[in-house]
């Protein structure tokens, strides 16, 4: 018996509504893999730019990233 075979058995004695719910979240977050995501020129000519950047020392480390993140929310909550 394959694996395949082993799981559709075991699936059709599941009587339990919340656990095939969560092996149907399974399977359809295979197919979700399965598609692959095509970067249009724009985008392809926008990682290549930062890939040139990042070669040349053009980035910033966790910690400024951290950083300059909190001081923009901190700007941006200022006026709430």
């Amino acid at each position: 018996m394959t694996v395949k075979q082993k799981i559709i058995e075991q699936v059709n004695s599941i009587e339990d509504e919340a656990i095939l719910n969560e092996i149907y979240s399974l399977i359809s977050i295979e197919k979700d893999f399965e598609k692959t995501y095509k970067f249009s020129p724009i985008e392809l000519q926008q990682v290549k730019e930062a890939v040139v950047e990042a070669d040349n020392g053009k980035y910033y480390t966790q910690k400024e990233s951290e950083k300059l993140i909190a001081e923009w929310l901190q700007e941006k909550s200022a006026g709430l």
